[in-house]
């Protein structure tokens, strides 16, 4: 097994210990991304601390949510849908944590879908699959519209924006967990009028607990009722005009 000592220390503080298979997952999955990263582009961050850092431990801020949700909800298995995953962050590192979730990956682009399928199948991960599609049309159909208990989205756009494209997917009841920068607070404040339209709630902005992930904090948005029917808009509506 390949140590990964700050993947290690970080998930431990974060209370999230990590078990031998889940850290030669996160060592193959670190190296796959790696090399498709030199032919496909799905990240900036290319060393391999950083990866540990800044990807792997920061997907990992989101398990403490999923477990409380899991608890307030123990009937059925927990359905993570996460929107734009691009490299697979945070869908890939949640599923190795919590390896009885189920996951679906959702990317507009081929190429990245394509690297998301490798990965399922290179850690050898049940219970995930990629997904190509837009969000603004997966969220009008039957097998995605209201299907799921949890949605995620990093590094994909502004609340307001970012809403409209996940919380269609939600059920009512359903968590949406937004990992955010620095300026998480002002972009929940510019969400308001999204939250009110697509019958949802903010629950919390929190700032991450450790200081080396100090730069993340977490909208944490609960969904009240289902979404209208005539959201999300067509597909550049929701970037191009933000609730």
């Amino acid at each position: 097994m390949t140590a990964l000592p700050t993947l290690t220390r970080l998930a431990e503080a974060l209370g999230v210990p990590l078990d031998d298979a889940a850290l030669d997952r996160f060592a193959r999955y670190r190296d796959l991304l790696l090399d498709w990263n030199q032919r496909v582009n799905l990240t900036r961050v290319t060393d391999p601390t950083e990866v540990e850092l800044r990807l792997f431990a920061d997907s990992l801020l989101l398990v403490p949510y999923l477990r409380r949700f899991r608890e307030a909800n123990p009937a059925t298995p927990l359905r993570l849908v996460d929107v734009g995953s691009g490299g697979g962050f945070p869908g890939i590192p949640l599923k190795i944590a919590l390896p009885d979730l189920d996951v679906t990956l959702v990317d507009a682009t081929a190429k990245k879908v394509a690297f998301l399928d490798a990965a399922i199948a290179a850690l050898g991960l049940a219970d995930a699959r990629a997904v190509h599609g837009r969000a603004e049309e997966l969220g009008h159909l039957p097998d995605y519209r209201g299907r799921f208990d949890v949605v995620t989205a990093r590094a994909v756009a502004r609340l307001p924006t970012l809403l409209e494209y996940c919380l269609p997917l939600l059920r009512p009841g359903g968590l949406g967990l937004f990992p955010k920068g620095r300026d998480a607070t002002a972009e929940a404040a510019e969400a308001r009028t999204a939250l009110a339209t697509l019958h949802a709630r903010l629950v919390a902005v929190d700032p991450a607990p450790l200081e080396e992930l100090a730069g993340t904090a977490i909208v944490v948005v609960e969904q009240t009722m289902p979404v209208p029917a005539s959201y999300p808009r067509r597909a550049g509506l929701p970037a191009k005009r933000p609730l």
